[in-house]
């Protein structure tokens, strides 16, 4: 359906916007059930105090996984190995203690916040319960270069470290790590190097559980995201088939590129735990996240003109062209240019976002004044993935939480937009068929008129020839009788002696005039009326027409029948007769014919059928001339009314054929 659809302002449908409501609240409650089953942590709160954590309560296997949050062991500008805490080795001096998650940027150091960019080392010391058992740690998506170490054992590392953007290359994704416990202390030191993102340090908790609990989380946590992706997937692919189907509205086509867009940037972000990994688990970290950038650069252009194909009247083009130069930055950075200048650009980049998601917010309450339809279920799944956005956004550059509600605000915006596109279309449909029965009604009337002007035309045929009739036989039996009487008594007196011979004279002259009124009274009479003498019974004598016309005019005119009947009793014989009348008379005045053919024959296939050829001047002057077209006109009117095939050519080598067939019926023929 065309996008104007949506501009008639009807009013809004309040079932829509509860059964959006329903919908959303349904999606809030899930999402809950989600996060809680899978980043579910234990109620213990232990707390790193001076780089200790006493895990001596603990219990991995009764409490769940816990976040190693707390003070840790700062040291700055260094890269120290495991060696330099051994007992015995000189304790390197220490900067200070950094909480995690958390940022060295917000780290005072002689009496100056640390830069974004460097290196650092950082180091806890956890006292686990007494006995032995198999832990493992998760390290989650820090946007650097790290190693790991467990009481001098190397266990997890992502990313190559170096000293400047061009050395390093860091590495976001999920790293889990096996760590043996014997109940002695746990010295953990950690590395880190940052010269990409803004911010360095660790964004989310590091968790220490057991291997099989975090094994369980991640694949919780994918199977979950596996749903999600498969519902986006299935809705780009439906709505790419509504667009197959009818490519004038562009808008499906648009909601399904964005669902790709919203499945890309899923699996290649943290918000699912890096998803593509396990599909694809050796892809490069640096391509995973600049195709996720990527398709984050050109959502919004499409997201714009998705409102605009339904609403161009409030989404201006001009704001369109905008979000595509945002979108073609973005995509520029993202594909061409090193992380650390992309990452400078970032919050720049997140702000024209925010304003770009503003817009179209206050367009759509536009929408919602006018009372444009499906405008208010819009404007929520707008609301939505707006406020989702802006927490991602804020998380992503100040916060440190692990959750993310983004399946679920993607989730309520996907559906909205297919609620409204689907309230469309049913809308859409009941307008066909609303219209579809006014037709049916209109078309049920038309017809009863059509058939009632068909018989009202027929009875003025009927009526007319009645009337031709009635004349011809008044003039047959009325005037015809009186002028051949007074003929008779003319001829009386012309054989009576006449003394005077001028008079005698003027009586023939009488006689001869009367003759020749008898005459023209009684080919008037039949051609008004031609059925009364036919040589094989009833129905117009064509042969008797074709004599006539031919004395009159003196144009060579001849008739030829091949009737399978004896006698022939169509109905429709007079309008046939007419039509040959017409159709010699106009090639007698205006085609200036020297041979008339008029034919009549009833083929093999109960179709009779009358052909009138001529060798006159053909089609062109009898067009020229009005009476001529006139004629035309009447014989296709009445081979018309008679339901026959009427036609008309060019005879060869000269001349015109006029030909008009009709169906016979049985019970109008006799053998």
């Amino acid at each position: 359906m065309p996008g104007r659809f949506f501009h008639t302002p009807p009013t809004p449908p309040v079932h829509s916007v509860r059964l959006a409501a329903a919908l959303l609240a349904v999606l809030l409650f899930s999402s809950i059930l989600v996060v809680s089953g899978c980043e579910r942590q234990t109620a213990h709160t232990a707390v790193a105090r001076n780089g200790v954590l006493d895990l001596s309560d603990w219990d991995a296997i009764r409490d769940g996984p816990i976040a190693l949050n707390g003070q840790w062991e700062f040291y700055w500008e260094r890269l120290l190995p495991p060696e330099d805490f051994q007992p015995g080795a000189s304790a390197p001096e220490r900067t200070g203690f950094l909480s995690f998650p958390g940022f060295w940027r917000y780290f005072s150091f002689d009496g100056q916040n640390l830069p974004n960019w460097g290196r650092a080392t950082f180091r806890l010391r956890i006292l686990p319960g007494p006995g032995g058992r198999q832990l493992a740690i998760k390290l989650f998506s820090i946007p650097a270069a790290f190693r790991l170490w467990a009481n001098g054992r190397f266990i997890a590392g992502a990313g190559t470290m170096g000293n400047s953007p061009t050395e390093e290359i860091p590495a976001r994704n999920v790293t889990i790590g096996k760590i043996t416990s014997t109940g002695k202390p746990l010295d953990l030191v950690l590395q880190i190097t940052n010269h990409t993102f803004r911010q360095g340090g660790v964004h989310y908790p590091i968790l220490l559980a057991t291997p099989k609990q975090l094994q369980k989380m991640q694949l919780n946590l994918w199977c979950w995201a596996m749903v999600f992706i498969g519902g986006l997937l299935s809705m780009a692919i439906y709505h790419f088939a509504l667009f197959y189907l009818r490519k004038k509205d562009a808008s499906a086509l648009y909601v399904s590129l964005y669902c790709l867009n919203l499945l890309v940037m899923y699996v290649t972000l943290d918000s699912s735990e890096y998803l593509c990994y396990l599909f694809f688990p050796h892809a490069d970290s640096m391509v995973v996240n600049s195709i996720g950038l990527a398709s984050y650069a050109v959502s919004h252009s499409v997201l714009y003109r998705f409102y605009r194909s339904l609403f161009p009247e409030v989404f201006i083009v001009q704001i369109q062209y905008l979000c595509d130069m945002k979108s073609l930055a973005m995509l520029v950075l993202a594909l061409f240019f090193p992380y650390h200048i992309l990452y400078s650009f970032f919050p720049v980049l997140a702000l024209w976002s925010l304003l770009t998601v503003a817009c179209i917010i206050v367009q759509l309450i536009i929408c919602v004044r006018r009372q444009y339809e499906c405008s208010r279920i819009l404007l929520s799944g707008c609301i939505c993935l707006a406020a989702t956005a802006f927490g991602e956004i804020y998380n992503h550059l100040f916060g440190s939480t692990p959750y993310s509600v983004f399946p679920l605000a993607a989730s309520a915006f996907i559906l909205t937009q297919a609620f409204a596109l689907a309230q469309r279309f049913s809308n859409a449909f009941t307008s066909v068929e609303t219209l579809s029965r006014t037709m049916d009604a209109s078309n049920i009337a038309l017809r009863a008129e059509m058939d009632e002007r068909n018989r009202l035309e027929k009875e003025i045929i009927r009526v007319s020839e009645e009337e031709r009739r009635r004349i011809s036989h008044d003039l047959h039996d009325g005037l015809c009788q009186s002028l051949g009487g007074i003929r008779l008594r003319c001829g009386v007196l012309e054989m009576s002696p006449l003394e005077n011979r001028d008079l005698a004279a003027k009586i023939e002259e009488i006689s001869s005039l009367l003759g020749e009124s008898v005459g023209q009274a009684y080919d008037l009479s039949r051609g008004l009326w031609p059925v009364e003498h036919a040589d094989l019974g009833s129905g117009p004598n064509l042969k008797e027409l074709a004599q006539r016309m031919s004395q009159a005019s003196g144009v060579n005119i001849e008739y030829i029948e091949n009737l399978a009947c004896e006698s022939c009793g169509n109905e429709h014989l007079v309008q046939l007769y007419r039509i040959a009348q017409e159709a010699v008379t106009n090639a007698v005045k205006h085609a200036n014919a020297n041979r008339i053919v008029i034919s009549m024959e009833c083929r093999a296939d109960k179709v009779l059928r009358l052909m009138v050829r001529d060798d006159g001047t053909g089609r062109a002057t009898a067009a020229s001339s009005q009476n001529g077209g006139l004629g035309m006109r009447i014989m296709r009117y009445r081979a018309r009314v008679i339901g026959g095939d009427f036609s008309i050519a060019d005879a060869e080598p000269r001349g015109t054929v006029i030909s008009c067939s009709l169906q016979c019926r049985e019970e109008n023929t006799s053998e």
